[in-house]
């Protein structure tokens, strides 16, 4: 009799819930249709009538707001939408960014000097356009969270491409990266969620190897600290290399999966990009990704659309030209899942003289800054894009 008094006067508060979660319902509806079924679309967690729920509700206006404004621009290229950041503060916003490219004390680090110049000086004509949409994992969208791990994803996901292009064909553990790279000069961040460098996971895959996806998922944040942690003189290796060092390290863990070393591409130049693009596979670089690019639906992205301030890393997949505005453009894959833009994809404007097309980055601490670096560097290519530029090199 006890269990089933105590079973009614549960049913009756759930109904009694209930009933006040659909009153709600209804009176926010009214008042705000759109934000309601955002929150349903997207499974957003918010208690409705709850000042989570109206503080949520207030910033997804603010962000209406202002896809209607960039969507009435004249002569736009590109689409503004709603995606699932669209009730997201500035500061949640900013982690979405995590970058952090490679200026170093002496402006960079794995410099171009590795880079293959013979295929260069070979001038084999470039197509008109060209893409790795075809690979399994240019399919493969992967969502960083609230983790500002863009350059972990990033490495991987160029990494787990390189390995498909050329047999080996195995996947690499971001959270791997995330709780090993080692940062001691804090470039772009201090670790982790907080920022570190395509280069550096790049350096440690090379020298230590990874876990697979499978055997290390990924968590959006680093729960348990490395497997194995780093005795200083490994430390040292990887966070104070010099120019691909990996390629001279015999019995590298890489050599194992076929990955000899990387190299950086010339800086702000745009041939040596559309060349790796074409022969090499997809290539790690990074971006000016500011509010604008938040918004991002479909189009080919303005270069007037965003700044020189480098804060994000993407994966470079191809170049083309869009049917509709004869606009050139290149086309990166982003880590926010496949809801944000073109299935998780952007195509950026290109221009003819894309080496020419340049700014000055006057906030390096936001992406590509070591401690001691400059204070300034100059930037190349739509959004920066020809700065910081790096790939993997597997045998062959």
């Amino acid at each position: 009799m006890v269990a089933m008094r105590c079973l009614a006067l549960v049913s009756f508060v759930q109904t009694a819930s209930a009933m006040v979660h659909q009153a709600n319902l209804q009176r926010i509806t009214v008042q705000d249709s759109a934000f309601v079924k955002f929150v349903e679309e997207n499974q957003k967690p918010y208690q409705v009538g709850s000042q989570e729920f109206e503080y949520r509700s207030q910033l997804f206006a603010k962000r209406v707001k202002h896809v209607e404004q960039l969507n009435v621009r004249p002569n736009k290229t590109w689409t503004a939408g709603l995606n699932y950041l669209s009730d997201r503060s500035d500061e949640e916003r900013a982690w979405m960014l995590g970058w952090k490219g490679a200026a170093s004390k002496s402006g960079s680090v794995g410099t171009n000097s590795g880079w293959n110049f013979a295929r260069v000086a070979n001038k084999n004509p470039l197509p008109a356009s060209h893409d790795w949409n075809h690979l399994y994992n240019m399919e493969h969208i992967r969502d960083q969270g609230a983790c500002g791990s863009c350059w972990a994803i990033t490495a991987t996901t160029v990494l787990d491409a390189h390995s498909e292009l050329y047999g080996t064909n195995r996947t690499f553990s971001t959270q791997e990266l995330i709780e090993c790279v080692p940062n001691p000069r804090k470039c772009g961040g201090t670790g982790g969620c907080e920022g570190a460098t395509v280069e550096l996971a790049f350096q440690y895959i090379a020298t230590r190897g990874a876990p697979t996806h499978t055997e290390n998922p990924y968590q959006a944040q680093a729960l348990f600290g490395c497997s194995t942690p780093l005795e200083q003189a490994e430390i040292d290796s990887i966070a104070t290399f010099t120019d691909n060092a990996a390629f001279h390290a015999s019995g590298a863990a890489g050599l194992e999966f076929g990955m000899k070393g990387w190299q950086k591409l010339p800086e702000n130049q745009y041939e040596p990009l559309l060349r790796a693009l074409v022969e090499q596979g997809p290539v790690a670089v990074s971006i000016a990704a500011n509010d604008n690019f938040m918004y991002y639906d479909s189009g080919v992205f303005d270069s007037n659309d965003c700044d020189w301030v480098l804060n994000h890393a993407v994966t470079m997949i191809g170049f083309g030209k869009d049917a509709d505005t004869s606009k050139d453009f290149w086309q990166i894959q982003n880590s926010w899942g496949n809801q944000w833009g073109e299935d998780g994809k952007m195509r950026l404007v290109r221009h003819d003289d894309e080496g020419a097309h340049c700014g000055t980055d006057e906030q390096p601490d936001m992406g590509t800054g070591c401690d001691g670096g400059p204070t300034q560097v100059k930037v190349c290519g739509t959004c920066g894009v020809l700065y910081d530029s790096v790939v993997p090199v597997f045998n062959q």
